[in-house]
């Protein structure tokens, strides 16, 4: 889905809430914002949207210091409360265009600067042992679920952001992905929202079952690093076990941070052929770029720090500059989101979720089925 429909349907999404107006002036409202996104919007103009989510964000990043929230993270609690806030509350026309800036442009800002998280020499200083298991982890996930979604029926969008959030890293992969794979709000509010709660539910069920099979220190970390979606959650998982599993957690999930980079190049490269050979690329009126502008700069930044380009100190701060982004945006993203056509696609989706979690579990266990620290 292009930009422009994209656009289109979270205005058209949103005027059943605004007072009945003639089919004249519903043509005139969306004809007036078009016009004003292609004129980038005045700063007037995107306070309200930009407000309204940032309050959501800000709130989000507070409910995620709670106990019990952490697993779910800022992103996905952000979302969630935009989808609640628009099913309660509705929303205001003013608030549309800050909204649709927010869930594009300081989302792709965000992508940028989450390459400040990447550090490329992991991938060899992990060594060969958990570089294998998440590469078996990240490219049978993939193809699994992508193969499986598409059987279901299920649209591009929802199938890859559910496979990229579940074999990579949850939400803020789903959002690095969202602009790659043409996903719509509804895609990525479907893909945050079963990838948070089936991530959750892997914390407590590894909590559960590990001691009850006797499963070692070393296995345990190796597999909730290579299976469990978000960051929080594998910290979680890994510091119930002690310091050493956490650590062995930590360095297997960070590995597969660092394979987003290649995963959505491979990815990106993928879907435009595709779209090439079905004329697809060609009905737009142009060809897409071979790579995202937001993408080089999320591989360049990322480049920068693995070599040392970035000062250490510099390192946090952009990290927390990329969370605040892609949260204020997941928060618009979610503000955007028509329940009635999350509630059409869930039920598929979640099949899909579930089977892919499953296929991730099962290859990691057979890969560390050796072990017995």
């Amino acid at each position: 889905m292009t930009h422009r429909q994209n656009v289109t349907l979270i205005y058209d999404a949103a005027l059943p809430r605004l007072p009945l107006m003639a089919s004249a002036a519903r043509r005139t409202f969306r004809r007036t914002v078009r016009r004003s996104v292609r004129l980038r919007l005045l700063p007037g103009t995107l306070a309200p949207g930009l407000l309204l989510s940032g309050v959501l964000a800000a709130a989000a990043t507070l409910a995620a210091h709670l106990p019990g929230m952490s697993v779910l993270g800022p992103l996905g609690i952000a979302m969630i409360l935009g989808v609640a806030w628009r099913a309660t509350l509705g929303l205001h026309a003013r608030a549309l265009p800050g909204m649709v800036f927010a869930a594009r442009t300081l989302l792709r800002v965000g992508v940028v600067l989450l390459g400040a998280r990447l550090d490329f020499g992991l991938l060899v200083r992990a060594g060969p042992r958990v570089l294998v298991l998440d590469l078996l982890v990240v490219v049978i996930g993939l193809t699994v679920m992508e193969r499986l979604g598409k059987g279901l029926g299920l649209g591009r969008g929802v199938r890859l952001g559910l496979a990229i959030g579940s074999c990579i890293c949850g939400a803020a992969a789903i959002a690095a992905a969202a602009p790659i794979i043409d996903a719509s709000d509804d895609d990525v509010s479907v893909s945050v929202g079963i990838v948070s709660l089936l991530g959750t539910l892997g914390v407590i069920g590894f909590a559960v079952v590990a001691p009850l099979i006797g499963m070692g220190v070393q296995r345990y970390g190796l597999m909730t690093g290579s299976t469990l979606h978000e960051i929080a959650q594998v910290l979680a998982a890994g510091a119930a076990r002690g310091p050493a599993a956490l650590d062995l957690a930590t360095i297997t999930k960070l590995t597969r941070v660092a394979l987003l980079a290649p995963t959505l190049l491979v990815v990106g490269s993928l879907l435009r052929r595709r779209d090439a050979r079905s004329g697809e690329a060609r009905t737009a009126g142009r060809r897409p770029p071979l790579v995202p502008a937001f993408l080089l700069g999320f591989l360049a930044l990322g480049a920068m720090r693995s070599l040392g380009a970035v000062p250490a100190t510099w390192v946090p701060l952009l990290q927390t500059a990329s969370t605040v982004a892609m949260t204020v945006a997941m928060a618009a993203i979610g503000l955007a989101v028509d329940l009635r056509s999350v509630r059409r696609i869930g039920a598929p989706a979640l099949v899909v979720a579930v089977a892919g979690f499953a296929m991730t579990l099962t290859v990691a266990a057979l890969a560390t089925a050796g072990l017995r620290g």
